[in-house]
This record gives C-alpha cells, structure tokens and sequence, in this order.
C-alpha cells in the first residue's frame, strides 16, 4: 500500500514538473534568443525541485522562512552566474571587434564564464553562465564593422540579451515557486532525487547519516555508564572501543559539563553519558560494557 502511494506521488511530481516546463516555456516563447527560454525552464525546476524536496512544508510562517533559507542563496547565485556569462560574453565580443581572434575569443569567454560560476557559492549549474556568455559574445561577433558609434553597435544587442535573459529568469522563478509551493501542499513528506543537485540543502536541515557518511549499517546512541561498568574508571584509550568494536565516542556528558570529541586519555567515569556511533550489530556489547555486567575479558 505505502508503495503503491508513493508510485502515485512520484507521477504528480512528474506531471507537476511537466507543468513547470510548460508554463515557464510558454511565458518566455516570443521574447528573443534561446537563453531566455532555457533560463526559464532551468530556474523553474531549481525553484520546483528545491521546494519539492523539503522534509516538512506547510503554510506556516516558519516553513516559509526554510523555503526562502534554501531557496534564495541559489536562486541569487544563479543570477550572479548569469550577470558574470553575460559581462564576459559582452566583453570578448567586444575585443574580436578590436582584432581578437574570434577562436581565441570564444574560447576565453567560455573558460572563464565557466570557472567564475564554479567559484560562485551556492551556484548549481555552470551552463548558465557558459550559455549566456557564448550567446552574447556569438551575437557581437556577428556583428559587421563597428561604426563611429561603437558603443551603440555594442550596447543594442547586449541590452536585448540581458532583458530577454533576466526576464526569463524571473519568469521561470515564479513558476517554478507557484507550482512547487502547491505540489509539496499535496505531499505527505519530500521527495528528492539524486540527480539533481538542486537538493543540496544546507548542513542543518541534511538527515544525520548524509552529513556523516557513516554507512547504512551504523547506528547513533546514548547510554549511560553504570557503577559496575566494565569500562568505568577507565580511559578510552585503554577499553579501545573503536580499534576493538568500531564504537566512536561523539561526547561525554558529565554534569555539568560536556566533553566533544573525547581524547585517548579522558577517563570514563559512572554516570556518564556517552553519546557514540557504533555498527548496529555492536548495540548489546555496548549496552554490555556500560551497564555493569562482565564482560572485562572482552576489553
């Protein structure tokens, strides 16, 4: 049944995800130039996609402000990327007018437009500014001859490519937010997808075994050391449970305090709390060890 539900989620996605299409197509199709179609379609399914993939959403202001924590940093970087393309294509078109090879032109806009979107934080795509720049820089080096008034002849075509692209940016914005917001209303939980990068959500709102990369097979506890324990009054480095058991101390909590990140010599004492990474199938030694029976052999 839960597999059947989550079959008819996935085709909602799907159909809501062709909307987004659609729509954000339709919006952009008589403006000029084929960056602002593809803009529009990019920025619409990062918007979708990102709201999509949320854990929780509702129309409660504090999912509100998550979807505008995960949203904005990308959809800002994005713009960022696109203004960077579109310099770079404006000047290196300029410059084949001036006697740069066209070659060597395209090539150096195309480099550099790529490596400047890659160093923008929270950006997901280099395509758009690597687009944008090749489609400005092609439009100036068509161009004939410059005239006295060169900075007309310039300033026409990059004004129109940066008006039709940042439009469809917007435009692919909206649509992608408005369709996504009502599709994850319909959800029961998020749905990611491993393919789109879109889903890198900040550290904070990731599950635990993401961030960590500890594996399927481990499993996070917090247990409490009893007076008999075979491991208390000892140091970490002389019950050796991660070289023996593969068990890693997070941290000790000891009232009033708490130790991260313990070293070899922090001594474990009765009461602790210790909170540990371990294989799932170490959970009864670990219970052993720390709650009185005998198990020092073992140690």
């Amino acid at each position: 049944m839960a597999r059947g539900r989550s079959k008819v989620a996935i085709g909602f996605i799907i159909v809501a995800r062709s909307i987004v299409v659609g729509v954000a197509y339709y919006l952009v199709r008589y403006i000029p130039d084929l960056p602002s179609s593809f803009v529009a379609v990019f920025a619409g399914f990062l918007a979708f996609d990102i709201i999509v993939a949320m854990p929780k959403f509702s129309l409660h202001p504090k999912h509100w402000v998550q979807m505008v924590v995960v949203l904005l940093p990308r959809l800002s970087a994005t713009a960022l990327a696109l203004t960077a393309g579109l310099t770079l294509g404006a000047v290196f078109g300029g410059l084949t007018k001036v006697g740069l090879p066209v070659v060597a032109g395209a090539v150096l806009c195309l480099g550099l437009a790529y490596t400047t979107a890659e160093r923008i934080p929270g950006n997901i795509s280099s395509y758009v500014g690597m687009i944008s720049a090749i489609s400005i820089f092609d439009r100036i080096a068509r161009l004939s001859a410059l005239s006295a008034a060169w900075w007309y002849d310039l300033g026409g075509p990059v004004l129109q490519m940066v008006y039709s692209t940042f439009v469809g940016l917007v435009m692919g914005w909206l649509v992608g937010v408005g369709v996504g917001i009502i599709t994850r209303l319909c959800l029961p939980r998020g749905y990611r997808s491993v393919r789109s990068s879109a889903y890198e959500r900040p550290l904070w709102m990731q599950p635990f075994r993401d961030v960590t990369r500890f594996g399927d097979d481990m499993i996070v506890m917090q247990v409490e050391v009893g007076d008999g324990a075979p491991i208390a009054y000892r140091t970490l480095a002389e019950v050796k449970l991660g070289s023996v058991y593969g068990i890693r101390v997070l941290s000790i909590y000891r009232t009033p305090q708490e130790v991260i990140s313990p070293k070899g010599d922090d001594v474990i004492l009765p009461t602790d709390q210790l909170t540990v990474v371990l294989p799932a199938e170490q959970a009864g030694t670990l219970i052993s060890l720390t709650k009185g029976r005998d198990v020092d052999e073992q140690i």
